[in-house]
C-alpha cells in the first residue's frame, strides 16, 4: 500500500489514517517521512500561519472525510486538511522540535474557531467532530472539558433515529470509537440500532463503503 503521494497531501493524510485505522506498523524512516512531509505544506507564518496547503496537482481534487462525505465550502476544506494534518502528527507521535511548532501553530489557529466550542452550522459540523477526534488523541487530560463539551452538545442533536440530524452519520460514529470517554459510549449505546441496521444492508465493494462497514463492525463488536 502507497502511503506517501509526492503531490496530494490529502492522499497521504488519508493512506496514513487507514495505516493507524487498521492499526499497522509504520517504520520508524516512514514515520519520518510523513511527518517531513507535512510540516513541509505548512504556512509558518503571516496571515495563513497553521494552514497546510495543497500540492498544485491538487486543486481540482475533491476534499472528503475518511468516511468518504465530500467537503465543499472554503472554510471546510481547508480546515479539514489542517486539523487531520496535526491529527496524523499527533497519532506519529515522533519527539521534534518542528513537529511541536506545527501542533502549536495549527492549535493557535483552531482555538479561534467557532468549531473549537461545537458548531451546528452547516459543514462546521464535520468540523466539530473532526476538532472532536483531534481532542481525543490528548493523552494529558487537559482537553478534557473541551471533550465534555463536544459529546455533551452532541448529546443534544440526537434526533431519535440513532442519528444527530444533519451531523456525517458514519464520522461521528468513528469518533465516538476512538473514545472511552462515559459521555461518547452512551452516545454509542444511542446509536446501536442504526449501526445494526446500516450492517444489515447490502453493502458495494467502493472504497469507501468498505470503511464505513469496517467502522460499523468496530462499534459493533466494541458495544
Amino acid at each position: 500500500m502507497i502511503i506517501i503521494y509526492p503531490t496530494s497531501l490529502s492522499a497521504t493524510l488519508d493512506a496514513t489514517a487507514e495505516t493507524f485505522f487498521h492499526q499497522k506498523p509504520l517504520p520508524s524512516h516512514l514515520q519520518e517521512d510523513i511527518a517531513k512531509m507535512i510540516i513541509s505544506r505548512q504556512c509558518q507564518s503571516g496571515v495563513n500561519s497553521g494552514f497546510f496547503i495543497p500540492f498544485a496537482a491538487e486543486s481540482e481534487a475533491k476534499v472528503k472525510l475518511y468516511t468518504g462525505e465530500e467537503l465543499k465550502t472554503t472554510l471546510a476544506r481547508t480546515h479539514i486538511l489542517m486539523i487531520e494534518a496535526v491529527r496524523i502528527l499527533k497519532l506519529l507521535a515522533l519527539e521534534s522540535h518542528a513537529i511541536t511548532q506545527s501542533i502549536h501553530l495549527a492549535d493557535q489557529r483552531m482555538k479561534k474557531m467557532c468549531y473549537r466550542n461545537f458548531c451546528t452550522k452547516g459543514e462546521c459540523k464535520a468540523l466539530t467532530i473532526a476538532y472532536l477526534r483531534y481532542l481525543i488523541l490528548d493523552g494529558t487530560g487537559n482537553s478534557t472539558e473541551q471533550i465534555n463539551i463536544h459529546l455533551t452538545n452532541l448529546t443534544g442533536q440526537r434526533d431519535g433515529r440513532g442519528k444527530w440530524g444533519a451531523f456525517p452519520f458514519f464520522y461521528t460514529v468513528l469518533a465516538l470509537s476512538e473514545s472511552d470517554d462515559p459521555l461518547a459510549v452512551q452516545e454509542l449505546q444511542y446509536a446501536l440500532p442504526a449501526c445494526k441496521k446500516q450492517q444489515a444492508q447490502s453493502w458495494p465493494a467502493d472504497s469507501v463503503s468498505i470503511r464505513r462497514h469496517e467502522i460499523i463492525a468496530k462499534v459493533l463488536t466494541k458495544s
